[in-house]
């Protein structure tokens, strides 16, 4: 006991005397802004399995009758298709440095070597088009099906996910900093 007493006793001064100091970092917090972003996305890969079931059995094992989605959601889930569709593709692209993350939430062209090739430019658009259009049906699904966000709060979704992009970026791909400027991922 004696001994249990004086190493508390040592402890205790320590840590009073300011000798120790505890800092503790919280890495990889989300805001409550990503969680719904993240949720969105999560839901609407859930409703893509369930689509591309050819039939849903229930826990009982009764066929169920395929789900009704409203236009929205069913936009939605197209814009998500999409997303998976072109994924290898954008990739490759931010791989090369001919595409990075803007800002605002949406997938810029980047002068690149492969960009003066014809082909290389034509389906350099039609992925930016592509894909930035479905980001902005996810992000606008996300507002909609969201209890506590309206058409006011489309700016700060569309930061939260522009951030997300960005922290998400992997070495070599282009993101743009918040001030405008634009740097490569190290």
């Amino acid at each position: 006991m004696r001994v249990f007493l004086c190493l508390a006793g040592t402890c205790l001064t320590v840590l009073l005397s300011g000798c120790v100091s505890a800092r503790i970092n919280v890495v990889d917090e989300r805001t409550a802004l990503e969680n719904q972003i993240l949720g969105s996305y999560e839901e609407l890969d859930r409703d893509m399995q369930l689509l591309a079931s050819v039939r849903a059995v229930d826990a009982a094992g009764k066929t169920r009758q395929p789900q009704s989605y409203t236009k929205q959601r069913r936009r939605a889930i197209l814009a998500r298709q999409t997303q998976q569709f072109n994924r290898d593709d954008i990739d490759e692209l931010k791989q090369a440095g001919c595409i990075g993350e803007a800002q605002d939430g949406s997938l810029k062209a980047r002068p690149c070597e492969r960009s003066s090739d014809p082909a290389t430019a034509e389906r350099l658009q039609r992925l930016l088009a592509s894909e930035n259009q479905a980001r902005g049906i996810i992000l606008r699904f996300a507002i909609a099906t969201s209890p506590d966000l309206t058409d006011r709060d489309l700016p700060q979704v569309i930061a939260a996910y522009a951030r997300m992009q960005r922290e998400k970026a992997r070495s070599g791909e282009w993101v743009q900093k918040p001030d405008g400027g634009w740097k490569r991922e190290e």
